[in-house]
């Protein structure tokens, strides 16, 4: 690992991240990403930015048990409901199409022969 590092403070507890950080298989950058599998939900490791590199260590310590039961359900409904509310704002953008489609026909019915009344 790298001299350079960031702090980070918990409660009392103080983990160091590496902010640059050399792969020890291939000598490429590692990266500090967040796993989102079932079994390490939320936990973060430094991984190699090279495909097929087995450069990987964990930053965070392991979760607990019940934390790993918990946080993949919590993760899908959000996904879920993010995709709820994508879907309810294209339609809600399609009805305001539709609303203002509906009005312009409607002035040009009120007001087109009144124009046209010469």
């Amino acid at each position: 690992m790298s001299n350079n590092s960031s702090t980070m403070n918990g409660n009392s507890d103080r983990i160091l991240i590496p902010v640059e950080d050399v792969c020890l298989f291939c000598g490429n950058q590692r990266l500090l990403r967040t796993s989102w599998t079932d079994p390490n939900p939320g936990r973060r490791f430094l991984g190699c930015t090279k495909a097929g590199c087995k450069g990987f260590d964990w930053v965070d310590p392991p979760m607990c048990r019940r934390a790993v039961q918990i946080i993949p359900g919590l993760l899908r409904k959000t996904n879920k409901l993010e995709i709820e509310v994508a879907k309810s704002r294209a339609k809600e953008r399609k009805m305001k199409m539709y609303l203002a489609a509906t009005w312009i026909i409607f002035a040009g019915v009120v007001f087109g022969n009144k124009v046209f009344a010469f």
